[in-house]
């Protein structure tokens, strides 16, 4: 799962805990996983700083010092439905602050 590695971060839904080893990981947020909600995460290269977000609220710090290649995950240990938004679609972030940025920097839209 995301986050039972060093080279990753996760943030769990059965219990809302932050991980990045394979340690048990730490409380961090609320539970997540009801039909609506809305997972997102934030990353800054340049500091290293990763937050997640619920619901289009920011949930705080996660990790400072993560300066890894970065690749989108999702694991689910059964059957799952879900929809993935990277900022370049119709459908914007629901946290604003993300509005605009995808998983590499300012999204440009090209007009055809």
């Amino acid at each position: 799962m995301p986050g039972w590695n060093l080279y990753s971060v996760g943030y769990h839904s059965d219990d809302g805990r932050k991980f990045n080893d394979a340690y048990g990981g730490r409380k961090y947020g609320p539970e997540w996983g009801k039909v609506g909600d809305t997972v997102g995460c934030g990353y800054y290269p340049a500091t290293g700083y990763v937050f997640f977000t619920k619901n289009g609220r920011n949930l705080g710090t996660a990790f400072t010092g993560i300066r890894h290649l970065w690749y989108p995950t999702i694991g689910a240990d059964g059957p799952c439905k879900l929809e993935v938004n990277f900022g370049d679609g119709a459908r914007p972030f629901r946290y604003n602050e993300a509005r605009g940025f995808g998983p590499t920097g300012p999204v440009r839209k090209i007009k055809n």
